[in-house]
């Protein structure tokens, strides 16, 4: 079988990781060489690199599934310069002057009916303490444990460049196959509507393949012209174009292992640390501002010489058919929402691994072409329609001191789950079963965090539903517990700052 991906960053040499991984195991099976992997990388599609977060699965794939290709955590850190991400610091989304942390690790009782660990946090401290990774992002923490190494509590910062390089060595070391060229005409046969061949421009050549990834971004070079379809979110999230810059880091400054996502006039910016600097960008709407205007604001928000990259237009959606035919989109290919909550590579790493351990096989007459993709586009439309939901409520803020922010408050229109969870919100402490569980999914464990952060649900309310299941008195006990143990073990753990020195100098 003849595998092809179409784009060379991040997304497409994370797939071309997965399969040659799929021929990996057959060797060590001593079954036949079923697979022939190449990677067609253009040199006209440049990628940002301004800064990319990651979520837990991205650093499980490192430590656990990858491993057959000479990948270890230590080891991806060091020669992509990346970073720890324990969490994302919110900074004046609630209101001016206003920050919460959303830690990468759920609480141990995240999947009961009712989260007893939040809940006590939040009435007796702070809900964040309920994670052991929301304990130390609060306090400047890594996650590493002196003499252990790095506890599985973290996610990365990285340049998506450089990780899409490191991804291309360990894979073209075991045979995936690297084309250098732009891709100018695709050949779809008339008859069953697959795709049978595309042209390189460079080299005039005609490349076939039996399945055909599209991880080509935003151009979707394949996905783009099967026929796909488009759902649009522009009218449930609210920003649509991005500024991205870099910054370096202060000499003096204190690096943390955390995404902030700071809420700006018309919209907020991120701010990604790697070893050497910041990357950094304004996720805007241009329905109430300019790209001028827009930069402005940054500069005297943040103080700042802001050398912008270039501004990036977007519409938030997603294709209907992600697997048509002999086709599958993965990453920007396959949709954009925004940068929040990481839920690009999230996706990318989701749909390769519901596809590959699920619906592929080496021998192609066993991949069923009729009714696979439809099974398969209705599990990654909910998850990708569970995102937007997400990233919805992030915006159900008390902020009114803009146009922007106004209209996000009175106008925006509310998607179903979203009014849904602000109604129990009024009610009771939302729990698991508020929310869908599946691989990949945006669960109660990921919410939580957004909806105690900017006090959608009250404190009132949350004791409220600690009396009602009679816990008020076993939550106090659960929170000196927790408070105990974050507190012992943080004893063995670097502080970031400590922990990058080590990284950089190669000591730990």
């Amino acid at each position: 079988m003849k595998i092809v991906i179409v784009g060379g960053g991040t997304a497409g040499w994370l797939a071309a990781s997965v399969f040659a991984m799929s021929e990996m195991q057959r060797e060590s099976y001593n079954l036949p060489k079923k697979l022939d992997i190449s990677v067609i990388e253009s040199d006209d599609v440049p990628i940002i690199g301004a800064g990319e977060g990651s979520t837990g699965v991205f650093s499980s794939w490192i430590e656990k599934k990858l491993a057959k290709l000479g990948i270890d955590e230590m080891d991806f850190l060091y020669k992509t310069g990346a970073t720890l991400k324990l969490g994302i610091k919110f900074k004046d989304w609630k209101h001016i002057g206003h920050q919460y942390l959303s830690p990468i690790q759920p609480t141990q009782s995240t999947n009961y009916n009712v989260d007893l660990d939040l809940m006590a946090s939040a009435v007796f401290g702070e809900y964040h303490n309920a994670s052991a990774a929301g304990y130390l992002m609060a306090n400047e923490y890594s996650s590493y444990k002196r003499g252990k190494g790095l506890l599985p509590i973290n996610a990365y910062h990285f340049d998506a460049h450089k990780v899409g390089q490191y991804f291309k060595e360990k894979c073209t070391a075991v045979g995936v196959k690297h084309i250098k060229g732009t891709i100018n005409q695709i050949n779809i046969d008339k008859e069953n509507g697959f795709l049978k061949s595309v042209n390189v421009k460079e080299s005039e050549q005609k490349i076939e393949a039996d399945i055909w990834i599209d991880a080509s971004g935003f151009s979707k070079v394949l996905i783009g012209n099967m026929d796909s379809g488009w759902v649009s979110y522009k009218d449930s999230l609210p920003t649509n174009a991005a500024i991205p810059y870099i910054y370096p880091h202060e000499n003096d400054g204190n690096v943390l292992a955390e995404t902030l996502a700071w809420a700006q006039p018309n919209g907020w910016m991120w701010q990604i640390p790697t070893q050497e600097r910041y990357g950094c960008g304004y996720v805007y709407s241009d329905n109430f501002t300019t790209y001028d205007k827009a930069v402005d604001e940054l500069i005297k928000n943040t103080n700042r010489k802001i050398e912008p990259l270039r501004n990036l237009k977007f519409e938030a959606g997603r294709v209907e058919k992600f697997w048509n035919k002999n086709v599958i989109a993965i990453g920007l290919s396959s949709g954009f929402l925004e940068p929040l909550q990481a839920t690009s590579i999230h996706s990318t790493l989701i749909q390769l691994d519901i596809f590959a351990y699920h619906y592929f096989s080496a021998d192609l007459s066993n991949i069923d072409f009729n009714s696979s993709p439809t099974i398969y586009n209705r599990t990654i439309a909910k998850m990708w329609d569970d995102f937007r939901d997400l990233l919805q409520v992030h915006y159900m803020t008390q902020r009114e001191d803009t146009d922007f922010w106004k209209y996000c408050k009175y106008e925006l229109p509310k998607t179903e789950r979203v009014k849904y969870i602000l109604d129990v919100c009024k009610k009771r402490s939302p729990s698991s079963w508020d929310f869908d569980l599946y691989h990949g999914a945006a669960t109660w464990g990921v919410w939580c965090w957004t909806i105690y952060g900017l006090d959608l649900v009250s404190k009132d309310t949350i004791e409220h539903t600690l009396n009602n299941y009679a816990l008020k008195e076993e939550a106090k006990i659960k929170f000196d517990k927790m408070m105990y143990n974050n507190k012992v073990q943080v004893q063995s753990i670097l502080k970031n700052k400590d922990f990058l020195y080590k990284l950089k100098k190669k000591i730990l």
